[in-house]
């Protein structure tokens, strides 16, 4: 939730220490160093996922309910990067936004899409729960209209819970961003908000692949009574069980990983948040803010080496990629040693 609040935005605009509207001299210095890693995260966030949102748009084999709904993630990673991270990580100090309406609308613009990309977490996992669970309620015809309204709904639910406090407590005024951003309303609203953000897509990822595992679990082991009548072994159902385990695991345990550090720190600084923070604490903010605003850069490769279908079309476009290339190097080799004689 843009840093979880004020106190994660105090990098750029200490609320205990401010006293204009002008940051200081050594705010400036600091954040210009800061900068760099937020142009990587940025640019790392933009590269990924445009490549892999075009990646699903141009092949064809991919236009499939699953790849769509991770085309509308992509999407939102996307506009993550261009409409978030880059004016307000990046552009924000040289631009002086912090004189204009984006110091209140832009933690509000994040806030929707990291709602927004938290609750594509959650439409995956149903849209792979539901292809183990129900295969045939899978393919139905009005399956893709459902995927459909489920995606929109996504959109829409999440900008409107961002921008419930520009109609309430958070009115666009020029000047008062930081004392907007450091009330208790705000800080209310942000945990509140955070709380679902986290805990929601947390409790769905465990329930969903919990259960896949179990329905897994099960096949394995009556596969493996049939086999076993026939002295064979079913070497490649343990298998497959192995990798439903590992994805579960490191999906689930990378979501955690990129979360869990900001959730704590900010629970931890909720109840004296707004009197201000120690230094201590905003270095231990900048460093759990990295951390989560790497999560949306990351995501695209993780989806892209999980999803069989993406990864198997990414290998033979990297292979005919390298087949054609060593055609050509082997037709102008040709055309050199010609030359010669």
């Amino acid at each position: 939730m843009d840093q979880l609040t004020a106190a994660i935005n105090t990098s750029v605009m200490p609320s205990s220490s401010y006293h204009g509207l002008t940051p200081t001299l050594l705010q400036r210095q600091a954040y210009s160093g800061e900068i760099y890693v937020y142009i990587i995260i940025t640019a790392v966030t933009i590269i990924t996922n445009f490549a892999m949102l075009c990646f699903i748009i141009f092949e064809r084999k991919l236009h499939n309910m699953s790849n769509w709904i991770l085309a509308s993630m992509f999407c939102t990673g996307l506009v993550y990067g261009l409409a978030y991270l880059l004016p307000r990580w990046v552009l924000f100090m040289p631009l002086k936004l912090y004189l204009s309406y984006a110091c209140q609308i832009l933690p509000l613009v994040g806030s929707a899409l990291i709602v927004n990309f938290n609750l594509h977490l959650v439409l995956v996992s149903m849209d792979r729960y539901c292809c183990v669970l129900y295969p045939f309620q899978y393919h139905m015809p009005r399956a893709p209209i459902i995927t459909r309204c489920a995606i929109i709904f996504v959109w829409l639910i999440s900008f409107f819970i961002a921008t419930i406090p520009l109609f309430t407590f958070l009115v666009p005024k020029i000047g008062m961003c930081p004392i907007q951003l450091n009330s208790r309303s705000f800080h209310i609203y942000t945990l509140v908000a955070f709380i679902m953000l986290f805990y929601f897509p947390l409790l769905i990822l465990c329930i969903v692949y919990t259960r896949i595992l179990w329905i897994v679990n099960i096949h394995t082991q009556r596969r493996h009574e049939i086999l076993s009548r026939h002295e064979s072994s079913p070497t490649s159902v343990v298998r497959r069980n192995l990798r439903a385990i590992t994805y579960m695991m490191i999906l689930i345990g990378l979501f955690m990983a990129f979360w869990l550090p900001t959730m704590i720190h900010y629970i931890v600084l909720f109840p004296t948040i707004h009197q201000g923070m120690s230094p201590k604490a905003i270095l231990i903010g900048k460093i759990v803010r990295y951390i989560s605003l790497a999560y949306p850069a990351i995501n695209p490769l993780l989806y892209a080496y999980f999803t069989p279908c993406l990864r198997s079309e990414i290998y033979r476009k990297l292979l005919r990629s390298k087949g054609h290339l060593q055609w050509r190097r082997g037709k102008l080799s040709i055309r050199q040693n010609g030359t010669k004689y």
